[in-house]
Parts: C-alpha cells; sequence; structure tokens
C-alpha cells in the first residue's frame, strides 16, 4: 500500500507543472488576501489552496470555508496538514466545472484563491456571472491579467475582458507579489484584485449587446471605432450612434468608457449586433 501511495503522489506531482501551480508561502501576503475580503458573510469558497497556505488564514477568520482543489493529492492531504479545522470542508473539483449551486447551497459566499495562470480568466468569468451568490471575490493573479482588469479607457491593457468585469463589478488592484513569494517562483508578477459585484438590478438587457459589440471592436483595435465595427454594424451607423453620444469617430475600442459603450448599445438599431 505504502508503495502504491507513493507512486500515487509521484503521479501527481509529475501533472503539477501542467496545472500551473505555484503554491505560494508567504504568510504576509496569504493574510493580506484574508483581510481583503468583508466580515460578512463568514463562508469563503476558496479556489485552488493547494498547500493551505490562504487557507490557514481563512479559517482564522470566516467560521465557513470551502475550498475547491483539483489536485487530488493536495485535496486528500489538505485538512490533516491544517490539523483539520473546525468550518473547513474540502472538495476535489475543477472550479471551471463544478456545481457551484450544489456546493453552496443556495447561500451567498465570499470568494478567495491563488489563481493558476492557465485558467484563471474562465474562472474568474463564471464567479462574474453569479453575482448574486457571490457577492466579493478576492484573487491573486498574473499582474498582466489584473492591469487588464482595471485598465481605465484610453490604455494599451483595456479590452473585452475589462467590460466583463466593469458591468458585472467594481475592481480594484490592491497589491502586487513578486515571485519570491511563491514556491516554485514563476517567471512573472503576480497581483490581487478584488471584485466587488453590483446587484442584479444595475445588469440591464443592454449588457449583452455590450460585450457582442465590444468582442467585434476589439478584434481589430488598431481600427477607428466605425471600422472596428463594419463587420457587425454599417459604419455610417456606428457614427451616427457616436455623435449622438458626444463622442468623436476617431476613437478606438479601447478609448471609450463604460457608460458609452452602453450608450452606443442603446443607440444602434436593434436589428443590427
Amino acid at each position: 500500500m505504502a508503495l502504491l501511495y507513493g507512486a500515487m503522489v509521484r503521479a501527481a506531482t509529475a501533472r503539477r507543472p501542467r496545472l500551473g501551480q505555484h503554491f505560494l508561502r508567504d504568510g504576509r501576503v496569504a493574510a493580506s488576501i484574508a483581510m481583503a475580503l468583508p466580515v460578512s458573510p463568514s463562508r469563503v469558497l476558496e479556489i485552488g489552496p493547494g498547500r493551505g497556505a490562504l487557507t490557514a488564514h481563512l479559517v482564522r477568520r470566516f467560521e465557513r470555508v470551502l475550498a475547491v482543489e483539483v489536485d487530488a493529492t493536495l485535496a486528500y492531504r489538505l485538512a490533516a496538514n491544517l490539523k483539520a479545522p473546525a468550518g473547513l470542508e474540502v472538495v476535489r473539483g475543477d472550479a471551471r466545472t463544478v456545481d457551484l449551486d450544489a456546493l453552496t447551497g443556495g447561500e451567498q459566499w465570499l470568494v478567495a484563491g491563488n489563481l493558476p495562470y492557465a485558467v484563471a480568466t474562465p474562472i474568474m468569468r463564471r464567479v462574474l456571472t453569479r453575482g448574486d451568490r457571490f457577492p466579493v471575490a478576492v484573487f491573486m493573479v498574473q499582474r498582466e491579467v489584473a492591469q487588464r482588469l482595471v485598465a481605465p479607457p484610453g490604455t494599451r491593457d483595456r479590452g473585452l475582458l475589462t467590460l466583463e468585469v466593469e458591468l458585472a463589478a467594481r475592481s480594484e488592484l490592491l497589491f502586487t507579489v513578486p515571485p519570491r513569494c511563491f514556491a516554485p517562483p514563476p517567471e512573472v508578477t503576480s497581483a490581487v484584485v478584488r471584485l466587488t459585484m453590483r446587484p442584479s438590478e444595475v445588469v440591464t438587457a443592454d449588457c449583452a449587446r455590450v460585450l457582442t459589440l465590444a468582442a467585434a471592436a476589439f478584434t481589430h483595435r488598431r481600427k477607428k471605432l466605425p471600422n472596428a465595427l463594419a463587420a457587425v454594424v454599417p459604419a455610417t451607423l456606428v457614427a451616427a450612434a457616436l455623435a449622438a453620444a458626444g463622442v468623436s469617430t476617431d476613437v478606438r475600442p479601447e478609448d471609450l468608457d463604460l457608460d458609452t459603450w452602453l450608450a452606443l448599445a442603446a443607440a444602434l438599431p436593434r436589428g443590427d449586433a
């Protein structure tokens, strides 16, 4: 049995580079992430707990911590590594596909996690669509991704992901985390972001339309907006809509703020885009 278990551990370890795992080892960073969450509700869904550096601080601050870990070996060891604290439940699963409603039981939960770089965006997108269930999320991601989440109009980092976040939440880049805080150290700097979800009534029918328009526009981000959208809306209609919104036709997709995107979506005839 010991030999079999050793083989399982070695196999799991061999898989870890493909999972993009860089384990947080700096307790001060972990404590700062835990403190960036509000105190209520006193329930946290942790995505990718790894070896438990953040989990250890979450279980001290919150009554319940539900840790979802894709790596079977890490999931098996986590509770024992932390001396089985009260309120901790560990579930083996992929945060991209696991049944979040079944796990969280109809209650509101905070969300936290050191997200693997390769799957950070789909996980964040999934959480963003459930602001009714997850009012606040604090994630550690690659710094370049964090910069895209908070990019203001007129900057090169602004893109479709920025608008997806702005439509659903208020985003804040809290602090950066250097490679030395991880084992093994990644080749890039990380950053911690906080997403505070907007009330569901703020999300309008035009939100989906904004994303449809923006997805088309940002595939041609070097073009001026009427030309960037020409594949889905006649340039003359876009120019007229921009004029109605008081915006120059010389703008490019990254120059528009969220309110202008919403005005553009509302001004274009409903038969287009």
